[in-house]
């Protein structure tokens, strides 16, 4: 699926914000930063409108992301560039943990104040939001056509940086896997 937002009168670059393909992991596992595999047929995701095809290409280093990266810039003849700000939240001791197995009021914790509320060995809210930011603004200061593959949550907030979103929720539905949504500055 690709949506198009425009967000100003002038239209000189767009910005493409895609989550990797669907994963092969169990219901409910909390992976975050774990480097999992792909489901089958994950290439069928590796497709780009005509209008958005003499691009640059950042993705996270996280193999479900850099497969499709690959792919499209092979397929498409691109670059593209490794940038591990663009992984998704780091999960902590969560992370290849059932989300049914962790106790209601840690994820409770968690949840009051996901901000600035550290996962055990991982991170919180802010320190995700920080470092997918720089990214963006690095990248919106080219004012190039550009794709960012990511994961769920740090789409989330880009989306909304994208749109002047505010506040920014850190918690929320996701994009659905592989969706692309191409916003125009």
């Amino acid at each position: 699926m690709i949506n198009v937002s425009k967000l100003t009168k002038q239209s000189n670059f767009r910005i493409g914000l895609m989550r990797h393909p669907p994963v092969n992991v169990p219901v409910g596992l909390c992976y975050g930063h774990t480097d999992v595999s792909l489901k089958e047929e994950w290439e069928q995701y590796a497709v780009l409108p005509g209008y958005f095809q003499n691009i640059k290409i950042y993705t996270s280093p996280a193999t479900r992301c850099l497969k499709l990266a690959h792919k499209i810039a092979d397929q498409y003849q691109l670059s593209y560039q490794i940038d591990d700000r663009l992984l998704e939240f780091h999960f902590g001791h969560w992370e290849g943990r059932l989300w049914d197995d962790l106790t209601k009021e840690l994820i409770d914790e968690w949840a009051k104040d996901p901000w600035r509320w550290n996962i055990p060995g991982g991170e919180n809210g802010q320190e995700l939001f920080d470092r997918v930011h720089e990214v963006w603004q690095e990248i919106q200061c080219k004012q190039e056509d550009a794709l960012i593959v990511s994961h769920g949550g740090p789409l989330r907030l880009l989306r909304q940086v994208a749109m002047n979103i505010k506040p920014i929720e850190l918690l929320g539905d996701l994009p659905d896997f592989g969706k692309l949504e191409i916003f125009k500055f």
